[in-house]
């Protein structure tokens, strides 16, 4: 018997993964899987022109087909690993270690699986992974570098010396990178007077931009900026907050009546400051007695006998005045107006 011929004759039927309805046949050592194709076609490139240049007119790896697609380079433990992902019957809830999802990384990047691969990426980042290992992964799946910054900051801070298996797992050219950046900090630390620097002196803010720089990685993009509060601001009301509007600021009253910094009212007439008239004239009001009170409270002083008091007209003048025009307007001894009618 050939070994090919052996090989089948071993087959055995996934237990979590040989199911009904599935239209696609995959042997993987001497598992055979049954999985529906829907999903690798839609979410993956390279499984879908695998699925449409099958070699027997579309035939191969089907349901009913005698030869399934044969991955020789993928271990039955990883592919269980990735259907996982699909096939999940805990909604939503995927507990797994580093490992795990590692393994799932890999055959999501090598496949296109742009959405696994992601996810797999998103749940990788809760879990506390060796900066190490989480470097020789992130680069060998081409994952963006600024997702590594704790792990690049972690790798210069450290104390201990990087040994020759893992400067063979990192490559010649991270290794060269983390020296320069350890270099750039004890220089800069020797530059602002520390005689016998440690990386426990520098703050994370300082390591980040200087990783940054070595590994090229783009700055933190700047947040929008706040619109500052300055001496032009007009507040009103008692322990009013500002609140910033996009245009100045709000200004919340005690009374919570919300007035804008740009348009707040000057005065009770709520009318803008470039339109009130300040008067100088004294403000009156009546006392309950029918004298006439001041705005401080004081009554005015009674005019001398022989003047008349003055009397407000629309028109500024006096009651004076107004009497020394009707006399002079006066003719004759009847004291009538000129021109008048008796």
């Amino acid at each position: 018997m050939s070994s090919s011929q052996e090989r089948v004759s071993r087959v055995i039927h996934h237990k979590d993964y040989y199911l009904r309805g599935g239209d696609m046949n995959v042997l993987i050592g001497n598992h055979l899987y049954r999985i529906h194709s829907f999903f690798f076609y839609r979410e993956s490139l390279v499984w879908r022109q695998m699925l449409e240049a099958s070699p027997d007119g579309g035939e191969h790896g089907s349901a009913d087909a005698p030869s399934p697609f044969t991955l020789d380079d993928v271990k039955s433990e990883d592919f269980e690993r990735f259907l996982w992902v699909i096939y999940n019957p805990q909604y939503s809830l995927y507990d797994a270690p580093a490992e795990t999802w590692l393994s799932i990384l890999n055959l999501a990047h090598r496949w296109s699986f742009c959405n696994i691969k992601d996810f797999a990426i998103r749940e990788l980042e809760k879990l506390n992974i060796e900066p190490i290992e989480k470097i020789v992964a992130y680069h060998e799946y081409k994952i963006n570098k600024t997702l590594l910054l704790p792990a690049y900051i972690a790798m210069c801070k450290r104390e201990k010396p990087l040994s020759l298996a893992e400067g063979m797992s990192l490559g010649m050219e991270t290794v060269l990178r983390l020296a320069d950046a350890r270099e750039r900090a004890r220089q800069q630390a020797a530059e602002s007077g520390i005689r016998s620097p440690t990386f426990d002196d520098f703050e994370d803010a300082q390591m980040e931009d200087m990783v940054r720089e070595v590994f090229g990685i783009p700055p933190r993009p700047m947040s929008p900026g706040r619109h500052s509060r300055n001496s032009s601001d007009v507040f009103n009301g008692v322990g009013g907050t500002a609140i910033p509007n996009g245009f100045g600021f709000n200004t919340q009253r005690a009374n919570g009546e919300t007035t804008s910094g740009l348009n707040a009212p000057h005065s009770a007439t709520n009318k803008p400051l470039d339109t009130l008239h300040v008067s100088t004239s004294v403000t009156e009001s009546p006392s309950t007695n029918g004298s006439t009170t001041k705005a401080d409270g004081k009554k005015p002083q009674a005019p001398p006998k022989d003047e008349k008091p003055l009397s407000s007209e629309p028109n500024g003048a006096s009651s004076q005045q107004a009497a020394s025009g009707a006399t002079d307007n006066k003719a004759g001894a009847g004291g009538k107006p000129n021109g008048a009618v008796p």
